[in-house]
């Protein structure tokens, strides 16, 4: 559920160029009825779009498929881990 994404120290986001791209993955991924939430993109990753899709670790592969599928542009795939008030980001390939 949504719910637990709130809450988690480990998961994982995606970035987009622009804000219609984050706005269609919504709706992509909505449709799926993915477990996901759209939320702020993080100033240690700072991209051009202020939205990014966090998610669950465990649904990575799939959820970015289904995007590609659905010609949802990504820009980036980051793992994002909480140790105290801090991020620790690491940038994963796109493949």
């Amino acid at each position: 559920m949504a719910s637990e994404l709130f809450h988690t120290d480990s998961y994982c986001v995606f970035t987009f160029a622009a804000t219609s791209h984050a706005l269609k993955a919504e709706k992509v991924l909505k449709k799926l009825e993915a477990d996901f939430l759209v939320i702020p993109t993080l100033r240690e990753i700072s991209t051009s779009c202020g939205l990014s899709v966090k998610l669950n670790p465990a649904n990575l592969d799939r959820y970015f498929t289904d995007l590609i599928n659905n010609r949802v542009a990504v820009e980036g795939i980051y793992q994002v881990k909480k140790e105290g008030k801090k991020n620790r980001i690491r940038k994963l390939e796109l493949s």
